[in-house]
């Protein structure tokens, strides 16, 4: 049984960790699914992935970097900023990688937060969501997509294997992905 749980290692999870531990809470654990930190920029690697507002207001105000090397960062810059920003904070061995939440939920019972992950269950008496969903996939509903031809992916799956070069490319959207 841990105090807290915090479920997902980009930002928001990241930022709960650091907190958690400079208010002097050291038991808890961030479980990640992947093998990184990262979020959203570990899983977005298209060409050209980067900030869409400027990336010193993307940061933690704990935790500045005025070394930006340009406006709107680049994807590999943020999550090396926030890697970078976990192991200065000494919150790594707080992380469980590999860890992915299949299922929360309180226990009346057993008063607390039982959550199952494909490595085992965890209990804590705090549970914090920071699971962001933006990097899963949202495949817009077009007639005759699935007839298709042509090669079809999200911006979250990046298929970097195909090479676009003298093809027609359609984007379909207008997120942070357009930037």
């Amino acid at each position: 049984m841990h105090e807290v749980i915090i479920l997902g290692g980009g930002f928001a999870g990241l930022g709960a960790a650091i907190k958690l531990r400079e208010a002097g809470i050291h038991d808890f654990l961030l479980l990640e699914k992947a093998d990184e930190l990262g979020g959203v920029w570990r899983e977005n690697t298209y060409p050209g992935c980067a900030c869409d507002v400027p990336s010193a207001l993307y940061s933690y105000s704990f935790a500045p970097n005025p070394a930006w090397s340009r406006v709107f960062a680049g994807q590999a810059e943020i999550k090396n900023y926030l890697q970078s920003t976990a192991e200065k904070a000494g919150v790594l061995s707080h992380v469980r990688f590999q860890h992915e939440a299949q299922r929360a939920g309180w226990s009346d019972a057993d008063d607390c937060w039982i959550i199952q992950t494909n490595q085992g269950e965890f209990r804590s008496l705090f549970a914090i969501m920071a699971c962001g969903p933006m990097h899963e996939p949202v495949l817009p509903n077009v007639p005759g997509l699935e007839s298709f031809g042509g090669d079809i992916f999200h911006s979250s799956r990046w298929r970097h294997d195909i090479d676009l070069r003298g093809k027609r490319v359609a984007v379909i959207g207008t997120g942070a992905s357009a930037i």
